[in-house]
């Protein structure tokens, strides 16, 4: 499967790969901004920083204390995702350590446009669910968003 030629960063996307550079001497391939809405209606915002599979360990740093560092500097959640050529071991990656039994693509017609459209069904160990999901679905559209950057899949569906 085809990576994406491009992805496009904005200006505050750009500032944080440069600290976070900074900070774990690791080149960062994605950035990613999630604005995500608490229960109790305050606003929360989550970076996600992608890095190729060998950095993963150096990026999070002994004992985690480079996310700790880049969590006190920013005052976000911070996560950091493993990259993949290989789709199936990405999706393993974006939802470690949830158990995933099966993934399988599917072209399905999309009724608005009548296009097809590329869906990945991803099965997940039935404890695992809740985990895989995240608190307000906050993984999923995690997945959704780097699965279509770098791999130009419509929909990722957990089941």
């Amino acid at each position: 499967m085809a990576r994406a030629k491009s992805v496009r960063l904005g200006r505050e996307e750009m500032d944080l790969i440069k600290l976070f550079t900074a900070i774990t001497g690791v080149n960062t391939l994605d950035c990613c901004i999630l604005h995500e809405e608490e229960q109790d209606g305050t606003m929360n915002d989550r970076i996600v920083f992608m890095v190729n599979s060998r950095d993963l360990s150096k990026s999070v740093g002994k004992n985690g204390i480079n996310v700790k560092k880049l969590k006190e500097k920013l005052s976000k959640s911070i996560d950091i995702i493993a990259f993949s050529k290989d789709l199936n071991r990405f999706i393993r990656n974006l939802f470690f350590p949830a158990k995933i039994i099966k993934i399988e693509e599917q072209l399905r017609n999309d009724a608005n446009s009548g296009k097809k459209r590329r869906v990945i069904m991803v099965e997940i160990r039935s404890e695992d669910k809740g985990r895989a999901i995240g608190k307000n679905g906050r993984n999923i559209r995690k997945a959704n968003i780097f699965v279509k950057r770098h791999f130009q899949i419509d929909h990722l569906i957990i089941c």
